[in-house]
């Protein structure tokens, strides 16, 4: 029997139009395998999102590299100028963090204060509205999740006390709202920026601690730039580097990621058990069919061969529609969450509790490709016994019944 004919059959037998037990068995068969790809690429592609989204848009905001000291050492500039000339960085910042309390009203909140020159406040430029073409002395930019927490809006005015470091002393400094940083994450949360120029009036030289804040080309390249740059640093100062802020964030990420791939991968196991039981069926359903195969000159080859492809034929149409639906249920999935809160009147994802406040999608052809192969692979696999069964059926017995 030839290689076509061996096809033509097994596609009569999978994709049977018609309404007995094996064309009903193929269509569950199919539907199960496009159902088990379709939920594993569309879990998939939301955990590939919050993977690109904490590499591409938290790690580009933080500092990759931190180095912190007091604000009176005279190394700041030559530190800095040092970190620049470096191929793989990719810029470097100073900016002075000092904890303070937010008056607004009767109501006091803890905050951290960061005062940046222009450079620095232009790494946050895109994320501002509205844009800032220029900031003053008397600007305030705040994390949009952390303006909302307060009621304030576009213009208000805000009293920070920030406290000396020994002593009863404390500055004061009253700026107004300029911008909100919408960066959709978690550092929507805590971020109140001014401008280097308001230190003189706000604080004292000696208030706070300096920092640089170093970013890499290589984000993944942070553990071992943190040792080199604690060799170029005095003792007094501190160095640490993202993975002490959102290392764990990141790799329990990666374990989600992981463990969820595994769960759903059983899926489509299932499935392929799914196309076992299918075939065994159809072999007893169709045990006159391959007794007449065998007696018209086909061999138990043929049989064998017929069986692996139907298998490979249900594997092939399941993964095919179980991509299209897993494209479709991805690419919808941000609309369909952004109905869910609406329908619920609560966010899904807060920045005070998760790193995003939106669920990303990131679609790889790789996982496509990769996925549709492997239910193929495994519906092969599972046509093995039902096709050894149907091979050795007895003739005799089956066409004297």
């Amino acid at each position: 029997m030839s290689w076509r004919l061996r096809l033509m059959i097994a596609l009569r037998q999978a994709l049977d139009p018609g309404r007995g037990l094996s064309a009903f068995l193929s269509k569950v068969s199919i539907l199960g395998m496009a159902l088990a790809i379709a939920l594993l690429l569309t879990v998939q592609s939301v955990m590939n999102g919050f993977d690109r989204e904490m590499r591409e848009r938290i790690l580009s905001l933080v500092p990759h590299i931190l180095v912190t000291g007091p604000p009176e050492s005279e190394e700041w500039p030559v530190l800095a100028g040092a970190l620049s000339q470096q191929p793989e960085v990719a810029s470097v910042r100073l900016f002075r963090a000092m904890d303070a309390l937010l008056l607004r009203g009767r109501e006091v909140f803890a905050t951290q204060l960061m005062a940046m020159d222009d450079d620095g406040l232009g790494h946050y430029a895109a994320l501002m509205e509205p844009d800032l073409a220029e900031m003053s002395e008397r600007d305030l930019i705040l994390g949009k999740a952390l303006a909302a927490r307060l009621g304030l809006t576009i213009g208000d005015a805000v009293t920070f006390v920030i406290p000396a470091k020994a002593g009863n002393r404390y500055s004061s400094l009253t700026v107004s709202l300029r911008a909100l940083l919408s960066s959709g994450t978690e550092l929507d949360e805590t971020l109140a920026m001014i401008h280097r120029r308001a230190l003189p009036v706000a604080a004292s030289a000696s208030q706070g601690a300096e920092s640089i804040a170093i970013e890499l080309v290589d984000v993944f390249a942070a553990s071992q730039w943190r040792w080199d740059v604690m060799q170029m640093v005095p003792s007094t100062f501190r160095v640490t580097d993202w993975r002490a802020t959102h290392g764990n964030l990141y790799s329990a990420i990666q374990l989600s990621r992981d463990l969820i791939g595994l769960i759903l991968f059983t899926v489509i196991f299932v499935a392929a058990f799914n196309v076992v039981s299918s075939l065994m069926l159809v072999v007893t359903d169709r045990r006159k069919i391959v007794a007449m195969l065998m007696t018209m000159g086909a061999v138990r080859r043929d049989i064998v061969a017929i069986f692996f492809l139907q298998g490979a034929v249900i594997g092939a149409v399941g993964a095919a529609i179980g991509a299209g639906l897993g494209w479709i249920f991805a690419g919808n999935t941000p609309e369909a969450a952004q109905l869910l809160e609406r329908f619920l009147g609560i966010p899904l994802l807060q920045t005070d509790v998760y790193p995003l406040s939106f669920v990303p999608v990131d679609m790889r052809w790789q996982d496509f490709v990769s996925t549709g192969a492997i239910a193929i692979i495994l519906s092969i696999l599972a046509a093995s016994i039902p096709a050894l069964r149907a091979s050795k059926l007895p003739l005799a017995d089956t066409l004297s019944h």
